[in-house]
């Protein structure tokens, strides 16, 4: 009968402590809030979000686990910008086609990328550790994120059904495996009707 009791005591107390660290993720203060979209209008930030036109890399959901990521690690808002890159390469390791995050690598190093790649993944599996490798985010936690400030261009960046599914590898075109960093634009999407600045 006390055994019975203290592992009732124990599932209550770890659901409790699970609850706790739910709510941190999602309860965040104004500041961390205003210095991730401060470094959503970095130039060169900006100008990646903008060639994904479709949102394939960094829809609203993969810049809420971004976000969400940088509370669980604990970072400061002058570390944001150093693991912006390798946190938007965890999201999409854990939730995405593999093809697609690879365009992540010259946006973080420039034209050295090919030579750096292997600091993103350093980074990246720095940040795992500080979350206690607590890399899953489940989308009503993100969709909790969204709510605090929902007006936010941020959170409009909705990809269409289209592009959420996987597409075997011998289904796509060629060009959608070329990594085109920053200097070469990619084409326009025919199924969205975009292009991409």
């Amino acid at each position: 009968m006390k055994k019975r009791k203290r592992e009732d005591s124990l599932t209550a107390t770890q659901e409790e402590s699970m609850k706790k660290r739910k709510m941190d993720d999602y309860i965040l203060h104004p500041e961390e809030r205003a210095a991730f979209f401060t470094l959503l209008e970095d130039d060169n930030i900006q100008l990646f979000l903008i060639r994904d036109s479709c949102f394939k890399i960094s829809d609203k959901y993969l810049l809420a686990m971004v976000l969400t990521y940088f509370r669980r690690a604990g970072l400061t808002t002058e570390e944001y910008r150093t693991y912006f890159f390798p946190s938007l390469f965890l999201a999409n390791q854990f939730e995405e086609d593999k093809p697609f995050r690879e365009e992540i690598y010259p946006w973080a190093f420039g034209w050295t990328w090919t030579i750096q790649r292997k600091e993103l993944h350093q980074l990246r599996n720095l940040l795992l550790i500080r979350m206690g490798f607590r890399a899953w985010v489940d989308r009503a936690t993100c969709d909790l994120i969204m709510a605090q400030d929902p007006a936010h261009w941020a959170w409009k960046r909705e990809r269409k059904v289209h592009h959420s599914w996987a597409i075997r590898q011998f289904r796509r075109k060629d060009t959608e495996f070329t990594i085109k960093g920053p200097w070469i634009r990619p084409e326009p999407c025919s199924l969205c009707n975009r292009n991409a600045h």
